[in-house]
């Protein structure tokens, strides 16, 4: 018979909701989720898992993943902001493929 699930509060200080909630599966088993959460004023993430609870260890790790996620949002965001009127090929018509294709 599985474990019953266990839910408790992690506080999101430095932790990315998308590195966590794509995270977890993997410290705290197949089943286990994270959804952000309240607690007394503190915003974080509610965990929910019949596996084991994450360790001080493993919340660094996700700190650390989050860190290096926000750094690389950051940078695509900057990249963007240097040149913001690129045009961008959304569709090409088939017009524009017979005359590429000549």
């Amino acid at each position: 018979m599985a474990p019953e699930p266990q839910s408790y509060f992690v506080p999101g200080y430095g932790i990315s909701r998308y590195v966590i909630q794509s995270q977890i599966r993997y410290y705290c088993g197949p089943g286990a989720f994270a959804r952000p959460y309240t607690l007394q004023g503190r915003d974080g993430f509610l965990v929910t898992t019949s596996g084991p609870p994450l360790t001080k260890e493993q919340l660094e790790d996700i700190r650390e993943a989050s860190r290096a996620y926000e750094e690389q949002l950051a940078a695509r965001a900057n990249e963007a902001a240097e040149n913001p009127n690129q045009p961008i090929v959304v569709e090409h018509s088939q017009r524009d493929r017979r005359r590429t294709s000549g």
